[in-house]
């Protein structure tokens, strides 16, 4: 069986007594895709940013090929293969399509 580049188990986060999220969890394996998608406020950017190491999880645990990375710093994590980027609202007009990605 081929472990997954990434592994979120039952990952939770509370803003004061208001959970973000609770007890997520999903395996990602190489080769495949896997995308979020939900309405504004769903904590979808909080999410990535607990997987990233940009925010400390409230419970659970994020693996990088089978390793705990949970809490690592994002300088850190990035060693492993996970980082995470952010969305541009206009592109840099005074560069290409390929120096914009």
């Amino acid at each position: 069986m081929k472990i997954p580049i990434l592994e979120v188990h039952e990952l939770t986060n509370y803003f004061g007594g208001l959970a973000a999220f609770k007890n997520v969890s999903l395996a990602v394996t190489e080769q495949h895709i896997f995308g979020f998608i939900g309405p504004n406020g769903a904590g979808k950017t909080t999410l990535f940013n607990m997987i990233a190491g940009a925010m400390r999880p409230s419970a659970g645990r994020v693996f990088s090929r089978g390793k705990d990375v949970t809490g690592l710093p994002p300088y850190r994590l990035v060693k492993t293969g996970i980082a995470r980027t952010h969305q541009l609202v206009c592109p840099l007009r005074d560069m290409t399509v390929l120096e914009n990605v």
